[in-house]
């Protein structure tokens, strides 16, 4: 696992979840409910790129010396994280779609849910303790 594979897999599904908060707000202040709906959609396509990069992005968790978790194991919960937001993205979607009562109370939880996830996907891509696990091997010296 390189630092490029850790950075794309931290970044994507951070823009991904800006991007979607971001049109559901706009579509929620606007009226329009094309951008409620594309920043669902968004928000449902970010939870299955961290769900691919979870399951074959090659990232394995694995613990360090002292005990504290590695980046990797951080990335990988928060990639969970992702995907249970992404079900609950679908929910509020079939709500907002059905005009059920109870729509704008998920909402705003599923809002909250994404948002915190984000701050947690800045935590793990700001991590100083880069220590990655990669099975190439290095040369040493003499």
């Amino acid at each position: 696992m390189t630092s490029t594979q850790l950075y794309l897999a931290t970044l994507l599904p951070q823009w991904g979840i800006f991007v979607g908060v971001v049109l559901i707000i706009v579509g929620y202040v606007d009226k329009k409910s094309i951008w409620t709906r594309l920043g669902w959609i968004v928000l449902i396509a970010t939870s299955l790129t961290a769900l691919y990069f979870n399951l074959f992005g090659g990232v394995k968790a694995l613990a360090e010396a002292n005990g504290s978790p590695s980046q990797a194991s951080l990335l990988l919960s928060t990639g969970w994280q992702t995907a249970a937001g992404g079900v609950l993205a679908i929910v509020s979607l079939l709500m907002f779609q059905f005009k059920i009562k109870r729509y704008a109370l998920l909402a705003v939880l599923t809002l909250l849910y994404f948002t915190l996830t984000f701050f947690i996907y800045s935590q793990v891509s700001e991590s100083k303790d880069l220590n990655i696990k990669t099975n190439v091997p290095t040369e040493q010296k003499n």
